[in-house]
């Protein structure tokens, strides 16, 4: 493996804090060590990808700004497609948050400190590129259609863009007729008329989405009519639900979308993503728009969303990542745990030995699977146990100064780690000895990850999942709630108080409720500290 380690100072924000030449020289026998101004930074985005020839990396790490930067600016995920076309496989792309990980949370903090987490946390960056297996690449051809959810105004103006661009529409209804406010009828009746009238307009009504699964510019939608199920074969979803909070709460399980505090759907990025979501091929009608706001600016929102799903259809192929949970068939026993535990359909027993079988198209990667395995014949590629394992031993290193107490900080990459990454950016800070470890969902973590993190010196650990209604993978945060009692039962037989372990549920956007949370946590098991309380484990 060919690895480049690439440092970012993300224009002082990181450099402010951390010396970058510092912990270069650190790395410089794993492999190609340079550091950056930002990497976005047109002379050096050039340099980077220059390197990347040059030295014939295969591998790389990103260490700087936070992987939510690149994936909320618009064309933020630009710089890993030069990166493929390099030659590196995705899952051998590592970005390491040390801008709202390590620079801004901890600016108090002292510099020893700084400069160690820092170097702890590149170095589970290289266990993840190490340890993941390298992902398939699916080729699609978009299809040229689009189903719209939501019959309003929004919708009608976005559907009358897609069909003067060539495009079929599916309007799901959830009612037997499009109803729009008298105030509104001058300004959409001549787009209603024509949207209505269309060959490649179809109205399904009195529908509603039951399930939903593909590949974006692929993918598979079925509605329940009442009286049939109906498959519609779609390149894109565009959810048009304006001040419907009832329709959103419906359609969210089944489409894995983020919700404001407000109910509203949220956007990947209000500044510069309005219309877009996580899912490359769904796309939102401004999230906060309301029904008594200016019709202007529904109509500029509808138009946004269906410029989008026409940019992303209209090309001749779509590349798709597949990153999916992968089986060991020598250990599989059948017995069928992985299919019930998956919410999305993606798991069939098949064969003689009823070996456990994946359907690409609906698995999610979403690891909780791996964790209702009794065998261990489940994996996820790109965050398999072994990389975790290893990420708990690097972050064990971590002995903050004053004698100060170490926790493991599980988040999920839904709602928890997004809402840890938020509450940097807005200022707050949390203690230097609670080290983060992102994990796909709350549903892969394990009793015997948690059992490693006290075997190898932490003093705690603190489980950040998405909370009620939140989690993108239906029910990871439950599955995980389930299990604490059972955690407790036998962290206690091991001489581990059951206070040494909590979780803490929060909605992406509700960051300062869950760092105020897992500071009291961390300031109790401080005081076990000053109580001369042994925090040790029996094994």
């Amino acid at each position: 493996m060919r690895l480049g380690i690439f440092l970012s100072r993300c224009r002082g924000a990181v450099g402010k804090s951390i010396d970058l030449e510092s912990l270069s020289r650190e790395y410089e026998n794993h492999g190609f060590v340079r550091s950056f101004e930002d990497f976005y930074d047109a002379d050096e985005f050039d340099a980077l990808l220059d390197e990347v020839e040059r030295s014939e990396i295969d591998s790389m790490v990103l260490a700087g700004d936070s992987p939510l930067a690149y994936r909320r600016s618009r064309k933020g995920n630009y710089l890993f497609k030069c990166l493929v076309e390099k030659g590196i496989n995705p899952s051998k792309i590592e970005v390491v948050n040390l801008k709202n990980m390590v620079a801004l949370p901890h600016h108090e903090a002292s510099h020893n400190d700084l400069q160690t987490k820092a170097k702890l946390l590149i170095d589970v960056g290289i266990a993840k590129v190490t340890h993941s297996g390298p992902t398939s690449l699916v080729e699609i051809a978009p299809r040229k259609a689009v189903a719209v959810i939501g019959a309003n105004t929004s919708s009608i103006a976005a559907a009358q863009h897609l069909l003067d661009e060539g495009f079929k529409v599916y309007l799901i209804h959830k009612g037997s007729r499009i109803q729009i406010p008298p105030e509104e009828v001058p300004h959409v009746n001549a787009a209603l008329i024509f949207v209505t009238r269309h060959p490649r307009f179809q109205l399904i009504k009195n529908a509603k989405p039951i399930d939903f699964y593909g590949y974006p510019g692929d993918y598979t939608l079925r509605v329940d009519t009442g009286a049939e199920e109906l498959d519609l074969a779609v390149g894109a979803v565009i959810l048009s639900f304006e001040s419907d909070l009832g329709l959103i709460k419906m359609s969210q399980a089944t489409f894995r979308m983020d919700i404001n505090a407000d109910g509203t759907l949220a956007a990947l990025d209000r500044t510069s993503a309005r219309a877009m979501t996580r899912e490359r091929g769904v796309f939102v009608i401004d999230v906060t728009v309301r029904a008594k706001e200016n019709i202007d600016q529904k109509f500029l929102a509808a138009d946004s969303a269906a410029a989008q799903a026409i940019h992303l259809l209209n090309r001749k192929e779509i590349y798709h990542q597949v990153a999916v949970s992968q089986v060991k068939e020598e250990l599989c026993g059948g017995c069928g745990a992985c299919v019930k535990t998956c919410m999305f359909n993606a798991v069939t027993l098949s064969g003689p030995g009823n070996v456990s079988v994946i359907d690409p198209r609906r698995c999610r990667g979403c690891g909780n699977c791996v964790t209702a395995c009794p065998a261990g014949a489940r994996d996820l590629v790109t965050s398999p146990s072994t990389y975790l394992f290893n990420a708990v031993d690097v972050l064990a290193r971590f002995k903050p100064e004053g004698d100060k107490p170490l926790v493991l900080l599980l988040a999920c990459e839904g709602c928890g780690y997004e809402s840890l990454d938020r509450s940097s950016q807005e200022g707050l800070t949390w203690p230097v000895g609670i080290m983060p470890l992102a994990v796909v969902c709350g549903g892969q973590i394990d009793m015997q990850l948690i059992m490693h993190a006290f075997v190898r010196g932490f003093d705690g650990v603190v489980m950040l999942i998405c909370g009620e209604g939140c989690c993108h993978n239906l029910i990871g945060n439950v599955d995980l709630e389930r299990r604490v009692n059972l955690f407790k039962e036998i962290l206690s037989s091991r001489g581990v108080e059951e206070d040494r372990i909590h979780i803490c549920t929060t909605c992406e956007r509700e960051g300062r409720a869950c760092i105020d949370e897992m500071g009291e946590f961390y300031r109790q098991l401080g005081a076990k500290y000053k109580e001369g309380k042994a925090l040790v484990v029996n094994m």
